[in-house]
């Protein structure tokens, strides 16, 4: 087993898969998509009660989907993108509190596009990555996963189940899904190495999914598990005037969380 361990390093020598060919043509197409489902959106007839900035949101809510699903512009580039597109669009608005004041101006939306940021949760979501990368860098994380492990033997089914309780126990810990995957897949792929698997078998396929499945499955039943858990938080608290603790959130959770683990047994048998 200790050599099994050992071997999960050299996961990092695998080979990157080169990109596809038609990767450009993928971005290009999604950058014009974007551009014109912002403009047909803006275009139009404005619904019943929506007034003019809800429009104005929803063609930018359109155009930063389709850029991040094709990928076809870098994520912090996308990011200025569409805070420059709210801020430019939104000026042009009238105040929705005041419709007849005429249009708020660049301040005004400048302060409106930002006022997100001024949410609890973005310095809580800022300090669970700072937690998720001190983990990384001290390598905590990559202990806990190969201790836990190591008491487990050599067969498959043993083999997932370590992986289960790792992305449990580290759920707790890192509050970061890319940093507990980034974490259990070179753990994994050792494991495929040191058994001379061939990564496309239905083992190695079996392991690298099941450690980024059980990294994610625990999001909903632990509150500090993700970062999305906690923004959540602060729109639930800024629109109900309502807390949810841990305790409550982990009740409400935990259950759709272990039937997801259940299932998995359940097919399996």
């Amino acid at each position: 087993m200790n050599q099994l361990l050992k071997a999960a390093p050299l996961a990092t020598q695998v080979p990157s898969v080169p990109p596809s060919s038609n990767r450009h043509f993928i971005k290009t197409a999604g950058l014009v998509l974007a551009v014109a489902a912002l403009l047909a959106v803006l275009w139009m007839p404005a619904a019943p009660g929506l007034p003019l900035a809800g429009q104005v949101m929803l063609a930018v809510l359109a155009f930063a989907v389709i850029v991040w699903m094709t990928e076809a512009l870098d994520y912090a580039v996308s990011a200025v993108v569409v805070g420059a597109l709210m801020i430019f669009l939104l000026a042009a608005t009238p105040d929705v509190a005041k419709p007849a004041s005429g249009d708020i101006g660049t301040g005004a939306a400048l302060s409106l596009a930002l006022s997100g940021f001024s949410n609890s949760a973005v310095a809580l979501v800022a300090a669970a990555c700072f937690i998720a990368a001190a983990m990384t860098a001290t390598g905590l994380d990559r202990r806990i996963a190969l201790l836990v492990l190591s008491k487990v033997d050599a067969r498959t089914n043993h083999i997932v189940i370590g992986a289960m309780v790792v992305g449990f126990l580290l759920s707790f810990i890192v509050p970061s899904t890319t940093a507990r995957v980034a974490c259990l897949v070179p753990i994994m792929m050792g494991f495929i190495l040191a058994f001379k698997v061939d990564k496309r078998s239905r083992f190695a396929g079996l392991l690298v999914i099941a450690a980024a499945q059980t990294a994610s499955v625990w999001n909903i039943g632990i509150k500090t598990a993700a970062a999305q858990n906690l923004v959540a938080i602060g729109f639930i608290e800024k629109q109900f005037q309502a807390t949810i603790t841990w305790m409550e959130w982990f009740i409400a959770g935990a259950v759709s969380a272990l039937m997801s683990v259940a299932v998995y047994f359940i097919m399996t048998r």
